[in-house]
């Protein structure tokens, strides 16, 4: 043997280095993967929520919008006994000049509740003249209330046209 020559080393240790390195690379993959698939669930049940809330937050708009209309708001106020002031006044809000000249809305007169009337029940040959003049009568009894609805309604096609 030659001297300051130990031999051949054995390949065993470099090769353990090799594996525990692959080893520790591999549990460190499988570790991110694990944990961007978690977080992809995550991300995904979020959006499943936000698109939930937007769902329910345009009904709501939708609900909102229906209830602010001018129409909702005036049956409402109907329902209430507010009635509509046909001369409101107004305030200009940087001088504090009231415009227009306020006067109280008039009170609404208690709408009469129809009584219901009996039908005969004769034939259908009577029941249909009976109809046309049992429709007859009613107007006939209520001739004035007729004729101040048919002005009420004329009143506001009138007054839009200029004096």
């Amino acid at each position: 043997m030659i001297e300051g020559f130990a031999g051949r080393r054995s390949a065993i240790p470099f090769a353990l280095l090799v594996l525990g390195v692959l080893t520790i690379g591999l549990v460190v993959l499988l570790m991110l993967n694990t944990s961007m698939d978690d977080n992809s669930v995550r991300i995904q049940q979020a959006q499943q929520k936000q698109a939930s809330l937007t769902d329910s937050e345009q009904e709501l708009a939708q609900q909102l919008a229906g209830l602010s209309a001018p129409s909702s708001l005036a049956s409402q106020a109907a329902a209430q006994g507010l009635v509509p002031n046909p001369q409101p006044a107004f305030l200009n809000p940087t001088t504090g000049v009231v415009l227009g000249t306020a006067s109280p809305a008039p009170t609404p007169s208690p709408t009469p509740t129809p009584t219901p009337t009996p039908t005969p029940t004769p034939t259908a040959s009577a029941a249909s003249s009976a109809t046309p003049t049992s429709s007859a009568s009613p107007p006939a009894a209520a001739g004035g209330t007729a004729s101040s609805t048919a002005g009420t309604s004329a009143g506001p096609s009138t007054s839009g046209s200029p004096r």
